[in-house]
């Protein structure tokens, strides 16, 4: 039999294989179908497309799953298969194909390829109609998600970065509302090839051609080419001002030194040999060149106390290779700062600022086994002799969550734990009163990694207890300091207490980490240092001086 008597055969519709729905209304049924290539995944099978224009209800595209086939047709060709109908990869999201395929014949060669204009957002049943079909995408596009570009995975959405709902919006209905819309309109990108340029979160997209595929876990768009981008650019910060003070808040992302002899690596969250280490000590070390600060309150610090070769002594050394030699650390004399693995501290500037009084260390019920327990310290400023209560946080996150319960997540946008996270609040705020009463202050810092998001029930308890957030007061909104699944919003806080926000210059969010993607070249040598971005403020205590 010649091809093209082969190919004169009836065969099944594509459309009638999809259905209108999730599954196939022909599961385990075999047929024959009639398609072109569109896209070829070696190893794994090809995508085929009856063309036609689409009707939004049934795909015209189908998954061809056979390692042979992959390798015997190309892209372009028009080809008649038989084989067995099956839905891969289960549910949510499963992925219609045809599967034991058991012959396969060439058509035609060099057939146009079947196109269709595609815009975002796209709801699930769209997205469902457009499966293994190849589209248009001509809409401006937006990079949302970096954390496994170094594997070609993007993610881009419209008409801008995602945002975190519970960052906008107070919990609850709205919040939810609001995430399924970004589902619509966010689209998960695959790109082939060997190299993979280094793109940060905001970059813009140009138009691009390729296939609605699928993993094996969701839905992805595997275009063609690599698409144009217009890359976005890190921004440097500027040095403080002659006379301000510059306190800085940085989530240090697992900072975990082994031994601190050279060896003990792996550690238990932090880097996995000495080589890594360096690596991270490198690129800490730049970001705190560029920051400059004089007082620094850090999180995710190995808690193996303060000796010589702790975690808290290596941070030491690395702030006095960055610049000063004059830098101290708080001790509160108690060896390991609660019982985490990953502790809170203090560094500052012996020239600038003077410890006043001894340390503390909040240890109560809600800081066991859940939030780190918070470690506060008076400050006086050595030029104007103005007096300050810094404290450093880290709130519990919302990872690993109980099945129920009030700590549960209740559907209102704002995970797991948040109990916890308020109570810890509620104990905090008071216990911080009564220490500046106590220090003869009113001017209080509090400074951390709350693991909330701005509308979220913590941040609102800080407010209601009378602190101001300063970057919100400062840059305005919106701000972001984290990636989350590729949403943006804020874990990192500055709150003030209003006797201390006349005295505050300037606070931000530098913008190094978050957007950057992970194991990749960047430009800079203190980009992605972390995960969170450093929170900067800047206070002027000469003008408080004066008027007292």
């Amino acid at each position: 039999m010649t091809a093209a008597a082969a190919c004169r055969g009836e065969v099944a519709a594509i459309t009638d294989i999809q259905g209108p729905g999730d599954i196939s209304p022909v599961v385990e049924r075999t047929v024959v179908v009639r398609g072109v290539v569109t896209r070829v995944e070696p190893g794994e099978g090809l995508y085929i497309e009856e063309p036609g224009p689409a009707d939004g209800i049934r795909s015209r595209g189908l998954f061809v799953r056979g390692d042979a086939l992959s390798s015997s047709t190309r892209r372009g060709q028009q080809v008649e298969v038989s084989g067995r109908v099956a839905e891969l990869s289960g549910e949510p999201d499963p992925l219609t194909a045809l599967i034991n395929v058991d012959g396969h014949t060439v058509c035609a060669e060099n057939v146009t390829l079947p196109s269709t204009a595609t815009r975002l957002p796209l709801d699930r049943r769209a997205r469902e109609a457009l499966e293994g079909m190849r589209l248009a995408l001509e809409q401006p596009l937006v990079i949302s998600d970096v954390y496994n570009m170094h594997r070609g995975e993007w993610m881009v959405s419209v008409p801008g970065p995602l945002r975190i709902p519970t960052e906008d919006v107070d919990p609850g209905r709205g919040a939810t509302e609001l995430q399924r819309r970004n589902r619509q309109r966010e689209l998960h990108l695959v790109l082939s090839g060997p190299d993979f340029p280094t793109r940060p979160v905001g970059s813009t997209v140009g138009p691009m051609a390729g296939v609605m595929g699928h993993d094996g876990g969701g839905q992805r768009f595997y275009p063609e080419a690599q698409p144009a981008v217009d890359a976005a650019r890190p921004q440097r910060i500027e040095p403080p001002a002659a006379g301000h003070l510059r306190i800085v808040s940085l989530n240090l992302l697992n900072y975990f030194n082994g031994d601190g002899q050279g060896g003990g690596f792996p550690t238990e969250r932090g880097a996995k040999t000495p080589g890594e280490f360096r690596a991270q000590q490198s690129r800490t070390q730049a970001a705190l060149a560029g920051l400059q600060p004089h007082l620094l309150a850090v999180q995710e610090l190995e808690n193996d106390g303060f000796g010589a070769t702790s975690a808290a002594q290596s941070l030491l050394d690395l702030l006095s290779g960055a610049g000063a030699a004059d830098w101290d650390v708080i001790d509160p004399g108690i060896g390991p700062i609660g019982g985490d693995v990953i502790t809170v501290g203090l560094f500052y500037r012996r020239q600038s600022l003077e410890a006043v009084g001894p340390a503390r260390v909040l240890e109560a019920p809600a800081f066991e086994r859940l939030s780190r327990p918070p470690l506060a310290q008076v400050f006086r400023d050595r030029q104007t002799g103005e007096s300050l209560l810094v404290a450093v946080n880290h709130l519990k996150s919302k990872g690993r969550c109980p099945e129920g319960g009030r700590d549960g997540d209740q559907g209102d946008g704002q995970g797991c734990w948040n109990r916890a996270r308020v109570a810890a609040v509620e104990s905090l705020t008071p216990w911080l009163a009564g220490l500046a009463r106590h220090a003869g202050t009113e001017r209080i810092l509090v400074l951390g990694d709350m693991n909330a998001w701005r509308r979220e029930d913590p941040i609102r308890a800080f407010r209601e207890a009378g602190y101001l957030e300063l970057v919100e007061e400062l840059s305005g909104l919106p701000q972001h300091s984290f990636l989350y699944f590729g949403a943006r919003g804020t874990l990192d806080y500055a709150f003030a207490s209003a006797t201390l926000r006349p005295s505050v210059r300037r606070a931000a969010i530098w913008h190094i980490n978050s957007d950057w993607p992970r194991k990749m070249p960047l430009p800079q040598p203190w980009l992605r240092m972390s995960d969170h971005d450093p929170v900067v403020v800047d206070v002027d205590f000469s003008q408080s001086a004066t008027a007292d």
